[in-house]
């Protein structure tokens, strides 16, 4: 008689099952963990380019808030126009990062924030007759209810809003062209 061997079909086959298993939470775990760190490497990059674009604004709210006090002290020192727009040409002309267009009254701001992208802030500059307005005392409140006002930029920074000067535009503007990466990342066993 001959004694048949099941041995092999009793362990066999739930040894391929789990071996099979083994290999298929190796497989996931690994490409989980490549997920994983791509996700930390977007997620960092995000974090520095927001960084860079509030610390930029920081900054350009800084410029404006100075550019509002010197422009009252101007205002202070001269009795005329042409000799306000004299020294806030001056002024502007002898900061970093500033154009100053005489015909419009305009200064503006540029301030590079990544290697593609620049905040600019465009600013108006105004003259006021503080004579004229020191005549009538309505004018005067109406002049500092006017200049106590508080404007939200799309920055989300609350900047004050003045009779001397006043933002036109706040823009992040891109200073590069744009190269798709067309490369495909291919897992290299870091």
């Amino acid at each position: 008689m001959k004694e048949k061997n099941h041995l092999f079909s009793a362990t066999g086959i739930p040894s391929l099952f789990l071996i099979f298993g083994v290999l298929m939470l190796v497989i996931l775990s690994l490409l989980g963990y490549g997920t994983s760190r791509q996700d930390l490497r977007s997620s960092s990059l995000s974090l520095e380019q927001t960084s860079a674009y509030y610390n930029a604004c920081s900054e350009a709210a800084d410029f404006y808030s100075d550019l509002v006090q010197t422009l009252e002290g101007f205002q202070a020192q001269v009795k005329s126009e042409s000799s306000y727009y004299k020294l806030v040409s001056d002024y502007l002309n002898s900061q970093e990062n500033v154009k100053w267009d005489s015909e419009e009254h305009t200064a503006e701001y540029m301030n590079a924030f990544s290697d593609t992208q620049s905040l600019a802030v465009k600013v108006s500059v105004f003259w006021t007759d503080r004579t004229a307005d020191s005549t009538a005392s309505d004018t005067v409140a109406s002049d500092t209810a006017a200049s106590d006002r508080t404007v939200t930029n799309n920055a989300g920074l609350d900047v004050a809003s003045s009779n001397i000067a006043g933002i036109l535009s706040w823009n992040t503007v891109v200073t590069a062209d744009w190269n798709p990466d067309n490369s495909q990342s291919v897992y290299k066993g870091e």
